[in-house]
């Protein structure tokens, strides 16, 4: 039995396929992992050049975001 939650991101994720399509779909996977690989660059970069390690807290949280996004899109489409 599944819980409630879980029914609203599976009807969610339905509305969303049928909405916008598989096309559209993987043009949204590809810009959410674009993006995703271009924070972890400047994740990684700004604690690599610099002796002392500063952490970009709200870039870390948008990375995530951005990272768990691009998986749900990939598990709507079926890739």
């Amino acid at each position: 039995m599944n819980s409630l939650l879980l029914n609203w991101f599976d009807d969610w994720g339905r509305a969303i396929h049928d909405g916008l399509g598989n096309t559209w779909l993987i043009v949204l996977i590809c810009v959410f992992a674009v993006c995703s690989l271009w924070l972890l660059k400047n994740i990684l970069s700004a604690s690599i050049n610099k002796t002392k390690m500063k952490i970009k807290w709200v870039q870390i949280i948008f990375l995530i975001i951005f990272v768990l996004l691009t998986i749900w899109f990939c598990t709507l489409t079926r890739l």
